[in-house]
């Protein structure tokens, strides 16, 4: 059975693969020694055009890469000629621009990222969308989230493509794609979502029985004494001095999703242009009212998605009440979880709408899953 699993799960990422690929690229007529064409091309139709702020500035990085039978960061600074069937790969948010001339003279610029080529030889290029690089080569396409390691990789892959997959069956905008996405995600994580809600009650009761023993222990006994009849404490009711940890873990395996999710988002081209409730485009930040002036790692317009996924994770800790944890506890947690909120909103005010809406909509399901299972 667990090998029938297996092989459905494989057999359900290549189908939704093929469906997230297309057969977009274009050819360029393009002389290569022209180095101030070569780097306006890349400026203009590789680089993102939009400047992030913030975190989100790595939206605006650019990736030079060579690729033949495997994969590896281009070197910076030093002249280097490519081989015979390598690939040097110039790698924007969305586009990628391909360069193939056997024995071409390479030279990356460590300050500006000027690129220049001197070849003699016939060349090829082209820009290609980066969902549309498994139509040249599987090692192409391994420009793909390169950045991340290699099971994270796979499953941000996997993220994008089942999110492709929901859309081609249900025909629905990209904006509503993402929020039913969300949905499936939070029904697939729902069981190790449960597991955490109830670890961290069960570690709230335990704190509520232990921390009167601990007290009284400190107040009256130092030293070696003092540690044996802590670890004795602890050892009375069934833990160790690590039970705290038990919901971190658990929460834990929920950050590689997260983590696959928002690369996803922040790379996917279906969304450049998207338009969706008031946001001109998903792929941006929703730049609710623009301002005259830019505020530091914020951008220059207010953003009314992350204020509004704010308000939810506010709501949702008013709401929070361990009844298993003490008063005390209780406004610890909610402080934790204030403090939290505000930092969330600093740090995805600058990013794209559709991953601040994707976290909204997290948040706004882990507040009913709170009411509900709480």
């Amino acid at each position: 059975m667990k090998c029938l699993t297996s092989n459905l799960l494989v057999l359900l990422f290549l189908f939704v693969t093929t469906l997230a690929v297309g057969q977009e690229k274009q050819s360029l007529n393009l002389d290569v020694n022209d180095s101030h064409a070569l780097n306006q091309l890349i400026k203009t139709q590789v680089k993102e055009q939009y400047a992030f702020s913030g975190l989100a500035v790595y939206l605006n990085s650019v990736h030079y890469y060579l690729v033949d039978d495997g994969i590896s960061n281009a070197l910076i600074g030093e002249t280097f000629k490519l081989k015979n069937n390598q690939w040097l790969a110039v790698a924007g948010r969305f586009k990628v621009l391909l360069i193939k001339s056997d024995d071409a003279e390479i030279l990356i610029n460590d300050e500006n990222k000027h690129l220049s080529i001197k070849t003699k030889n016939t060349s090829q290029s082209f820009i290609v969308n980066k969902p549309d690089l498994a139509n040249f080569s599987a090692e192409l396409n391994q420009i793909r989230y390169k950045h991340l390691a290699k099971p994270l990789a796979w499953v941000t892959r996997l993220s994008e493509a089942l999110m492709v997959f929901i859309k081609s069956i249900t025909s629905l905008s990209w904006g509503w794609t993402i929020l039913l996405f969300a949905v499936v995600i939070k029904l697939l994580l729902l069981p190790v979502s449960i597991m955490t809600t109830k670890s961290q009650q069960k570690v709230s009761l335990i704190t509520n029985q232990l921390q009167p023993k601990l007290k009284e222990i400190k107040s009256k006994y130092d030293g070696e004494k003092a540690h044996n009849l802590i670890m004795k404490a602890h050892k009375d009711l069934g833990v160790t001095p690590f039970y705290t940890l038990k919901p971190v873990l658990s929460f834990l395996i929920q950050i590689p999703v997260l983590i696959a999710v928002f690369n996803s988002l922040g790379e996917m081209p279906q969304l450049s242009h998207q338009a969706f409730l008031w946001f001109d485009d998903l792929a941006l930040p929703d730049n609710f009212y623009p301002l005259n002036f830019s505020i530091p790692f914020l951008g220059s317009s207010i953003n009314l998605m992350p204020i509004l996924m704010t308000f939810i994770t506010l709501l949702s800790t008013i709401f929070h009440q361990d009844n298993h944890a003490s008063s005390a506890e209780n406004k610890k947690q909610k402080l934790k979880l204030y403090l939290m909120a505000f930092v969330f909103l600093i740090l995805f005010y600058p990013f794209p709408a559709a991953m601040v809406m994707y976290w909204a909509m997290a948040n706004l399901l882990g507040f009913i899953q709170q009411k509900v299972f709480s």
